[in-house]
C-alpha cells in the first residue's frame, strides 16, 4: 500500500531536481513499497530524465505548477500527498521521519519546521515546537495533507502564482475554524533556495506573471458592503486579492481573499480607499520586438534602418521603438507605424526580443527580454567595439564583419532593406550629415565635386539633407535641413551622391538603387557588396576626385531589384532562435553591494547563484563584488 505520494511539478529546474532526487533516493530504497515519487516535467525543454527507476515521470504541455500539481494529483495513490518543488530540497530523513508522524498522529494536515539554503531574504529559516506551534505561511510544499482531506479541491489552474495562497483558502488550513487535525514538526524537513536565478516570486513582483495583485484598501469594511464580495471573488479567479482593513464585518470574505491590518505591502492594482502603505507597481508593457536606439537624428543609417525593418515588420510582430533621445521629426515619421516610447526607465518593458542599434547602446534596465540581437551598422572605426553579452550579432555587410576581424566572428551577414518610394525626386540629391568624422573625407569631396561641376559648366541643383550645414557651399549646392524621407527626391534626381570613406552599408546609396537611381559614390568595399557597378548604376569615382567631370553626362539607365523576402526570412529565423541558455554559477558576496536585480543589499559572505555573464561581471577587478565560488 502506498501510503506518501510525493509529487515534484518540474519545469527547466536542472540540475536542482537531480540533487532532490539524489537525496531522496537512498530513502526511497528503504521505503519503497510505501512511497511514490512522481515527477511531472510540465512542457519542458529539453524534456526531463533521471537515472533513477523509482521515479514515475509524467510530461505534459506547459500549463504552469497549479496544472503540474493537479496532474500530480490525479496520478498519485498514497494515502497522504508531499508537493515538493523543484528547485527545492529535503533532508536525509525526510520520508523516515514523516512516515512515523503519519503513523502516530493520522493528522489532516502536518506542518514542520523549513530553513532557506541561500539565506536571502528577510526570514533564513522557521523553527516550530512540536505539536504546539504552527505554519502562518500558505505554502503547500513545507506541510504534508491527507488525501482524503484534500478530497476534490484542486490548485487554481488560472493562477500562475500564489496557487499556494488560493489553495490554502480553498482547503482552509490557515482558518481555526476549519473542521481538521493538524500536527506539527520540530525538525527541519524542508530547504528553500532563494536565490535562484529566475524565481518566480521575484518575476511575479515584477510583473511578469499573468495573475496579479489586487489590494483593497478599506479602513472598515461594513456588513451592507455586500457588493465587494461579489467583486472580491471575481477578481480572485485570476489574481491574488488582499484586503486591507481595520475592521471587517463579512467574514466570508475571508474565502475570497487575505485579510490582513494596516500594515505596508506592495500591489498592481490598489483599489478602494487612498492610502500611503501600498506601494504601486507597474505592470510591464508587453511587447514581441523593442527596436532600442539610444538616440535617433532625423537623417542616418541607423533611422533609416529602423523605419524600413519596422515597415517590412508591423504586421507580423507587436513593436516599440523606444528611445531616450529622438529628434522631433524623426519621431513623427514612427508614430502610426509603431508604439513609439520614450525611455524613462520607470515603467518596465518586457519582449520576446530587444534589437539594439548603436555600438554604444547599453540595454535599459527597465527592460526584460528573452534575447538580444546586436545590429552592427558600422565598420571598425577608432576606439569603438562590439560590445560583449548579445546573444547574437547582425552585421550589414560582409565588409563590416570582416573589419572588425575577430569581434565580429560568430555574428551573420543581413542587409539592410529598403521599400522604393512611389514619390518623385529632383536632380542632385545628398544626405550626408556634415562634419561626421567617421564618413572620412566627404565634406572635402562636396566641394571638389561641386566646384568641378561649375568650372565645367554643366548646370547642376545639388541638395543635401543634413542636421548641420555645409560651410561657405558652393555655388548650386543647397544646404536643406534634414528630413524623414528623401526618396521623392531621389526618384527624379540625376543622381544620388554618396562620397564617404567609410560605410558598412550605405542607406542612402540602397535607397537609390531601389529607385533605379544612379550613384556617384567612392570605391568603398560595401558599395560593390550592394551591388554598385561602374558604368551600369554608378559612376565610381577616386577618393583623390581625380576624373573627367564629364562623364557624369552619361546617366546611367538601369533595373535594380533587392530580395526583400529572403532579408526577412533571414530575420524571421532569427527572432525564431531560441534564448542562449545561461549557466548559473554559484557566488559568494565579498563586499556590501546593492544588487539591483535582487532588489536589496547583500553582505559579505551571503552566497547565492547567478548568471555566470552577470557574476563575472560583479567579480571584475574594478567592481570585485563577488567571487565566483563554483
Amino acid at each position: 500500500m502506498i501510503e506518501l505520494s510525493i509529487i515534484i511539478p518540474y519545469y527547466n529546474a536542472e540540475p536542482y531536481t537531480s540533487e532532490l532526487l539524489d537525496v531522496l533516493a537512498p530513502q526511497v530504497a528503504v521505503y519503497s513499497d510505501r512511497v511514490e515519487v512522481i515527477v511531472v516535467d510540465d512542457g519542458s525543454r529539453p524534456e526531463f530524465n533521471t537515472k533513477h527507476d523509482f521515479v514515475k515521470i509524467i510530461r505534459k504541455e506547459n500549463g504552469g505548477t497549479a496544472s503540474a500539481r493537479n496532474r500530480g494529483l490525479e496520478e498519485a495513490a498514497g494515502a497522504y500527498i508531499q508537493f515538493i518543488d523543484a528547485d527545492d530540497l529535503v533532508p536525509g530523513y525526510f520520508i523516515e521521519k514523516l512516515l512515523h508522524k503519519i503513523h502516530i498522529s493520522e493528522a489532516d494536515v502536518i506542518d514542520y519546521s523549513w530553513k532557506s539554503l541561500d539565506h536571502i531574504g528577510a526570514q533564513a529559516d522557521l523553527q516550530l515546537i512540536e505539536d504546539k506551534t504552527f505554519l502562518t505561511n500558505p505554502s503547500a510544499s513545507t506541510r504534508c495533507f491527507k488525501r482524503s482531506f484534500i478530497g476534490d479541491i484542486r490548485f487554481n489552474e488560472n493562477k500562475d502564482t500564489t496557487e499556494d495562497e488560493d489553495f490554502s483558502r480553498r482547503l482552509g488550513y490557515l482558518f481555526d475554524d476549519t473542521p481538521m487535525f493538524k500536527v506539527s514538526m520540530a525538525a527541519y524537513m524542508y530547504y528553500y533556495r532563494t536565490g535562484v536565478v529566475g524565481s518566480q516570486s521575484k518575476k511575479y513582483k515584477k510583473g511578469l506573471k499573468r495573475t496579479r495583485r489586487v489590494v483593497y484598501y478599506y479602513e472598515h469594511v461594513s456588513a451592507d458592503m455586500t457588493w465587494l464580495v461579489d467583486e472580491i471573488r471575481k477578481e480572485d479567479e485570476h489574481n491574488e486579492v488582499k484586503l486591507l482593513t481595520k475592521k471587517c464585518d463579512i467574514p466570508e470574505l475571508k474565502r475570497w481573499c487575505q485579510i490582513t491590518g494596516l500594515k505596508k505591502t506592495w500591489a498592481h492594482v490598489l483599489r478602494g480607499e487612498k492610502t500611503s502603505l501600498v506601494e504601486v507597481i507597474p505592470v510591464p508593457l508587453k511587447y514581441d520586438i523593442v527596436l532600442y536606439c539610444n538616440k535617433l537624428n532625423t537623417v542616418g543609417g541607423i533611422t533609416s534602418f529602423i523605419y524600413y525593418w519596422a515597415q517590412y515588420f508591423k504586421n507580423e510582430y507587436n513593436i516599440c521603438l523606444l528611445y531616450d533621445k529622438i529628434e522631433d521629426t524623426a519621431a513623427q515619421r514612427f508614430k502610426g507605424l509603431v508604439d513609439v516610447i520614450e525611455n524613462r526607465g520607470s515603467r518596465p518593458i518586457v519582449c520576446d526580443t530587444i534589437i539594439l542599434n548603436r555600438l554604444s547602446d547599453v540595454i535599459p534596465a527597465n527592460v526584460t527580454y528573452k534575447k538580444s540581437i546586436q545590429v552592427c551598422h558600422a565598420c571598425k572605426y577608432g576606439e569603438l567595439h562590439i560590445p560583449k553579452g548579445r546573444d547574437y550579432l547582425v552585421n550589414v555587410s560582409e565588409h563590416a564583419k570582416q573589419s572588425w576581424g575577430q569581434e565580429a566572428a560568430g555574428g551573420i551577414v543581413i542587409r539592410n532593406m529598403v521599400r522604393k518610394s512611389e514619390e518623385n525626386t529632383l536632380i542632385l540629391v545628398s544626405a550626408t550629415r556634415i562634419g561626421a568624422g567617421d564618413k572620412g573625407d566627404n565634406d572635402k569631396r562636396f566641394r571638389i565635386l561641386a566646384d568641378k561641376l561649375n568650372r565645367a559648366g554643366i548646370p547642376f541643383i545639388w541638395f543635401n539633407f543634413s542636421d548641420k550645414p555645409l560651410p561657405n557651399a558652393p555655388r548650386n549646392f543647397i544646404n536643406l535641413p534634414s528630413r524623414n524621407d528623401i526618396q521623392p527626391f531621389m526618384q527624379i534626381a540625376d543622381y544620388v551622391v554618396q562620397l564617404s570613406t567609410f560605410e558598412a552599408c550605405s542607406m542612402t546609396v540602397q535607397e537609390a538603387l531601389v529607385n533605379h537611381t544612379p550613384v556617384i559614390c567612392c570605391p568603398v568595399p560595401s558599395h560593390m557588396e550592394q551591388g554598385v557597378v561602374d558604368g551600369i548604376n554608378a559612376h565610381i569615382v577616386p577618393f583623390d576626385m581625380d576624373f573627367d567631370i564629364n562623364i557624369l553626362r552619361d546617366i546611367p539607365s538601369f533595373g535594380y531589384a533587392q530580395d526583400t523576402d529572403a532579408i526577412k526570412d533571414k530575420w524571421r529565423k532569427l527572432l525564431a532562435a531560441p534564448p542562449v541558455p545561461h549557466k548559473v554559477v554559484r557566488v559568494k558576496v565579498i563586499r556590501k553591494y546593492k544588487d539591483m536585480e535582487l532588489g536589496k543589499s547583500l553582505y559579505p559572505g551571503c552566497v547565492l547563484e547567478m548568471n555566470r555573464e552577470r557574476a563575472e561581471h560583479l567579480a571584475a577587478s574594478d567592481l570585485r563584488c563577488v567571487e565566483i565560488i563554483g
